[in-house]
């Protein structure tokens, strides 16, 4: 009885006009199911599994089966299946870094995006940022749909800054110390939080200082190496003078990471921070937060003018790969959970998504206070690197800062020993010769 009901609201939905008359959804046959692979930090996918999935299976009659993982358990799946060709993956999410990989067992989304805008033209492609169309696109080739882009912005008390005769948001390098040093109170409160743990989190913190110094990382096509240039040696200087010289962050920063800058914030320990955007939401949460209502948002300092503000981007994309044998219904997973609808919606519960819309909307504004510095961010900011060696390259770095916040090294020396290890690690991929 219960395939008899569900039958009838398929068909239902067929008579109605549904997601079910799309011409390729018909010729493909229906599957029991859809197999999601993905990562389960963070609870910004909650709408995708509790809501968008049960929505799908209504319409569609199709389960989405969710395999959620620990980061290196998701890449390791990842990169077995589709590396031996699998086809037991229907949805694949992946994030900025994988893009190298990943690209060449997705389809081309190009393709995919054309199929989802003729079954609904009010998709609206040019909705979603500019930064978040590059940050899914490796090698000229389209690789994902976007769900989520998070990016660096400036979190501030903006009470406190107003006390010490400030305004509004420092604009520059140089503003930024003097606001800092104005505003220290140790050990109570310092002036400023960092994620200084030696640990992924760690590239998100140099990032914004060394892109607005004009920094640059290195060019993977011919295996030219910047990052010890001196735009770089100054933004990571002017980074770890904040805290070895001047000494404006917590003693503890060199232990923390994701969970423990939103809890410093909380906790009232620092006045400014650069970080994650939708951080934003926690950290000014007046359920858990003794700071709730004092917090506002700029996107960061540019080093000596604001109009050279630029900050890293990050974020997952959907994808369905080269091997899935229900690649329609997936397509069709994804052109709902992506949708403007459903990304309003994610966003009330942790995400962080990608239209301009969704971020600029009126109530979101009201509500969250930081997703229109998001979009400005966004626009302009710098992805992740994607190619394979960055991996390794990010590992040198981050032994290389970290040296430097706790003053064992210069900027110039940290970073030119950065420089000698990636040259090393180049060659070695085959990418630097010489």
């Amino acid at each position: 009885m219960a395939a008899i009901g569900r039958r009838q609201a398929l068909g239902a939905a067929v008579a109605a006009g549904g997601i079910l008359a799309a011409p390729g959804l018909r010729a493909q046959g229906r599957p029991d199911k859809l197999v999601y692979i993905g990562e389960n930090q963070g609870g910004w996918k909650r709408v995708l599994m509790e809501e968008v999935a049960p929505a799908f299976e209504r319409e569609t009659g199709i389960r989405v089966e969710f395999t959620m993982l620990p980061v290196d358990a998701w890449r390791a799946r990842l990169k077995a299946e589709l590396g031996a060709g699998s086809s037991g993956i229907d949805i694949a999410q992946w994030s900025v870094g994988m893009a190298g990989w990943m690209s060449p067992h997705v389809l081309d989304h190009q393709e995919v995006l054309a199929k989802i805008t003729g079954r609904d033209p009010g998709f609206d492609w040019d909705d979603f940022l500019g930064g978040s169309k590059r940050a899914a696109t490796y090698d000229g080739k389209l690789s994902g749909i976007p769900y989520r882009v998070t990016t660096g912005i400036l979190h501030y008390q903006k009470p406190i800054l107003e006390r010490a005769g400030f305004n509004k948001a420092p604009q520059t390098f140089a503003e930024f110390e003097r606001v800092a040093l104005a505003v220290n109170t140790p050990p109570e409160r310092y002036a400023v939080g960092i994620m200084g743990k030696q640990g992924s989190g760690l590239y998100s913190t140099l990032a914004s200082w060394l892109y607005s110094a004009g920094g640059r990382l290195v060019d993977f096509r011919t295996g030219e190496i910047f990052i010890n240039e001196p735009k770089a040696v100054e933004a990571l200087q002017f980074l770890a003078d904040l805290v070895v010289k001047h000494k404006v962050t917590p003693p503890e920063v060199t232990t923390w990471e994701y969970d423990e800058i939103i809890a410093g914030g909380q906790r009232d320990r620092y006045v400014m921070c650069q970080t994650f955007a939708p951080y934003g939401t926690l950290i000014n949460d007046p359920a858990n937060s003794r700071t709730a209502g004092r917090w506002a948002w700029d996107t960061v300092p540019g080093q000596t003018a604001k109009e050279q503000s630029r900050t890293w981007i990050d974020g997952h994309f959907l994808a369905v790969p080269r091997y899935a044998r229900n690649a329609d219904w997936s397509i069709e997973f994804i052109r709902m959970a992506c949708s403007q609808r459903w990304q309003l919606r994610s966003m009330e519960r942790g995400n962080a998504p990608p239209r301009g819309s969704v971020l600029r909307d009126t109530d979101m504004t009201a509500k969250l206070g930081w997703p229109p510095v998001a979009a400005a961010a966004i626009e302009t900011g710098f992805p992740t690197p994607a190619h394979p060696a960055w991996d390794t390259l990010e590992l040198a770095l981050r032994t290389g800062v970290s040296e430097c916040l706790l003053g064992q090294k210069t900027a110039k020396q940290a970073l030119d020993q950065v420089a000698l290890d990636w040259q090393r690690n180049l060659r070695r991929a085959g990418i630097r010769r010489g």
